[in-house]
């Protein structure tokens, strides 16, 4: 009997490798699918359903990189009663990196769940190792509504941001390009 089959099934053998629940990065294939398919099911008028996909890939805060060279650094929020809820150092891939065969570190988006506690205020602390635009640090404070479907995110030289790191609330995927137009 071939061991990948139990004894009361007649399905096919499936892979038994599982991603750890606990997993900090999201991969930056799975991201920038999502992105693709964001902008395909906008044409189709089917964004809710797009929205509702990047919405299960983000986590409460996430390191995004618009830039041609791999970032890293380090990212703190603090929540609304003073209390670090994140300090972690990062990597990112740039974002024109073709690596499809390697999604291991630093070719997946950092992204940091279980950082919620509260609505309220939250401060981001963002530390870069190498300065984009002559900027290596910014600090914002930003307010998270509704902890369960909010989403801060780190855009690292976003195309059309104001800044080279911008930290901002996104209730949904769709809100990063009417943020920063059809660059994001």
């Amino acid at each position: 009997m071939d061991s990948n089959r139990s004894p009361r099934s007649d399905s096919p053998p499936t892979d038994q490798a599982t991603e750890s629940p606990t997993a900090a990065h999201t991969t930056r294939r799975r991201l920038l699918a999502a992105g693709g398919a964001t902008a395909l099911a906008g044409l189709a008028g089917c964004m809710d359903i797009m929205n509702s996909i990047a919405g299960a890939i983000l986590k409460d805060v996430n390191v995004l990189n618009g830039t041609n060279q791999e970032q890293s650094g380090s990212v703190t929020v603090v929540d609304p009663n003073g209390e670090t809820q994140l300090s972690e150092s990062f990597t990112v891939a740039p974002s024109d990196s073709d690596d499809e065969e390697n999604t291991d570190e630093p070719s997946s988006t950092p992204a940091y769940g279980d950082v919620f506690t509260d609505a309220g205020e939250y401060t981001v602390t963002v530390d870069l190792d190498s300065a984009i635009n002559e900027t290596s640090s910014r600090e914002a404070s930003v307010t998270v509504d509704n902890t369960d479907d909010q989403h801060i995110i780190v855009g690292l030289g976003a195309d059309g941001a104001p800044s080279p790191i911008e930290i901002l609330v996104i209730d949904e995927f769709s809100d990063l390009a009417d943020r920063f137009g059809d660059n994001a």
